[in-house]
């Protein structure tokens, strides 16, 4: 019976410790899911975190780029202006500039190569055309002001004298320009 019940509690030993094993590697397993449920939930918010910063950074590049084709257009369009405004016949020098309170602004047309009188000299300007805005009261004193600075025969005549019109605002040249909406929805679309 001794034997009987030394086996038996050696069975019961055995059992025991064979249970207190499993009971170990139940609760390694649970402390091992509950760190894969914690390191899973925080890749998730992780992976929420960089889509969110991920879509910021998209809005944020259409932004810029919206941005830079408006700030190209403008550009290309301020160099087409440049480019109409500084032609030579658009260049306007400035013939002297005294000018009474009631004075007026001219522009004076004078050409180059008009007729010489018998004692003058042949004038040499590297210039055939050029435009002129001087200050007078009327016509012409503007014309005696011109004359002066460029008399008839020495090779000079006034082909324009009139009134300087008033400075408007010019139309931008070329062709209609792309919208910003328009644009926004064309860098949306790529």
């Amino acid at each position: 019976m001794i034997t009987l019940m030394l086996s038996l509690l050696a069975m019961v030993v055995a059992v025991a410790l064979t249970g207190e094993r499993a009971w170990n590697r139940v609760s390694e397993a649970k402390t091992r899911r509950r760190q894969a449920v914690i390191r899973r939930r925080e890749q998730g918010d992780r992976i929420r975190r960089l889509g969110r910063a991920t879509y910021g950074m998209k809005q944020q590049r259409r932004h810029i780029m919206l941005t830079l084709e408006t700030l190209e257009d403008e550009s290309k369009r301020l160099e087409q202006e440049i480019k109409r405004i500084s032609r030579p016949e658009n260049r306007i020098f400035v013939l002297e500039e005294r000018r009474n309170p009631t004075d007026a602004a001219w522009i004076a047309t004078v050409e180059a190569g008009g007729t010489l009188a018998d004692n003058a000299a042949p004038v040499s300007v590297p210039w055939p055309r050029r435009r002129f805005l001087l200050w007078a009261a009327d016509e012409t004193g503007a014309r005696g002001r011109v004359e002066r600075r460029f008399p008839h025969g020495s090779g000079f005549r006034i082909t324009h004298l009139g009134l300087r019109p008033a400075t408007a605002a010019a139309a931008p040249v070329g062709a209609a320009l792309e919208t910003r909406a328009a644009k926004a929805a064309r860098i949306a679309a790529s």
